[in-house]
């Protein structure tokens, strides 16, 4: 085990924009029972860049779906199923299997990197409006607001590469609003559809004023560090994520019911943003082992990112939150599909498959699946094949 943690590492240092949670949650679902639930494991962790993955791939659905043969084909039932893999959206339109499809390209190499880049960027990591953080709701707004100001005029101008560059980033901020902010736990099982409107400025707001928005009445949990636990508490310091407040043993906070507003929106503080959470007060924290602010009263956290309570005090909201963001995406792309029609969508997406590829499927299939071949041959024979197998198993 403590080899595989030390090829993630190798692995990570050599890539741009690799997620560390997505290295912890990795090694940590690969460890026995056990060891998960002393890290608070409560259920499976969707990230941003799935969160976008099916988010596309419900409007690319109700796109087809109202194309020609398009209610005879496509079984809009199937959004949260077999919908998830786009290529099965392809396959019952076109009565045809595929084994590549050029919006699948667009999603892995743009729109997934470019919403995983806001938590890395460093215009962007530590800025609060970007996240929905620190009670920066109408800030967050705003931004929000002049990204889609922004997405509008390229597609004005058919410049779908950064269109789709930006949509990506603002979705990031769109998502946080879900796992970072108390509207879950304020009972809400709908999306927030005035996120991006003037009409956002009608929700009270938890700001100064408000002295106490939680109370410290979370439980603390402490691990001691055995050999893995100390490897990974090294992986995190040397990847340089907050490191001075990650220290042996483990101490992280299970949280319910610390939110005091039902009928205000309220967001945690979270270390090194530039707004202090406030020593004289008792406010809430992003909380989760990487963020300082977590040990100051109120003490804990309300973050939703995660599965794990190490990550996130409000683990058990996180499913509820990561779908709330998954409706929130596909609605964001069908306004876009409304405001720009069918056939730009078409181009913006990538969606349409010529008559030559169509015509040509049966033969296109077989040159896949041998280039497939080819590669996995090829992989083997190299020693960059050891890292790939290890992530592909």
């Amino acid at each position: 085990m403590l080899f595989k943690i030390i090829l993630c590492f190798l692995f990570s240092s050599q890539t741009n924009g690799f997620v560390p949670k997505q290295i912890m949650t990795f090694v940590i679902d690969r460890v026995d029972n056990t060891f998960k639930n002393k890290l608070g494991y409560f259920s499976e962790s969707i990230v941003h860049e799935e969160i976008i993955e099916r988010g596309i791939a419900r409007s690319v659905a109700r796109f087809f779906y109202e194309q020609k043969n398009g209610p005879s084909r496509i079984d809009l039932s199937k959004l949260n199923t077999d919908y998830k893999n786009i290529k099965n959206i392809y396959r019952d339109y076109y009565q045809k299997s595929f084994c590549k499809i050029d919006v699948e390209e667009l999603i892995s190499d743009e729109f997934q990197p470019e919403v995983a880049s806001v938590d890395f960027d460093d215009d962007t990591k530590d800025l609060a409006s970007a996240h929905f953080d620190a009670e920066q709701f109408n800030q967050s707004n705003q931004r929000v607001i002049n990204y889609m100001n922004i997405i509008q005029s390229f597609l004005n101008v058919n410049d779908y590469h950064r269109a789709r560059k930006n949509v990506a980033r603002i979705l990031h901020t769109i998502h946080d609003f879900y796992s970072h902010s108390n509207w879950v736990e304020m009972g809400n099982k709908n999306i927030n559809k005035d996120i991006g409107t003037k009409n956002f400025s009608k929700y009270q707001i938890a700001d100064v004023k408000d002295s106490k928005t939680c109370e410290s009445n979370c439980t603390t949990i402490e691990i001691e560090c055995n050999t893995l636990l100390k490897a990974l508490v090294k992986l995190i310091q040397k990847l340089g994520v907050r490191s001075s407040i990650i220290n042996c043993p483990i101490k992280y906070f299970r949280c319910n019911g610390n939110v005091l507003f039902k009928n205000k929106l309220v967001s945690g503080f979270y270390v090194d943003q530039g707004i202090e959470k406030p020593d004289n007060a008792m406010k809430c924290s992003h909380g989760g082992i990487l963020d300082g602010s977590a040990f100051k009263k109120a003490k804990g956290g309300i973050n939703k990112d995660s599965g794990y309570f190490v990550f996130s005090p409000h683990a058990d909201l996180h499913l509820t939150a990561a779908n709330l963001a998954i409706d929130h995406t596909e609605f964001f792309f069908e306004e876009v599909r409304k405001k720009i029609g069918n056939r730009k969508f078409s181009d913006f997406l990538n969606l349409e498959v010529s008559d030559s590829i169509l015509n040509s499927i049966n033969d296109y299939i077989q040159i896949c699946k041998s280039f497939s071949i080819v590669i996995k041959q090829n992989l083997k024979n190299s020693s960059f094949y050891v890292v790939l197998n290890f992530f592909i198993l």
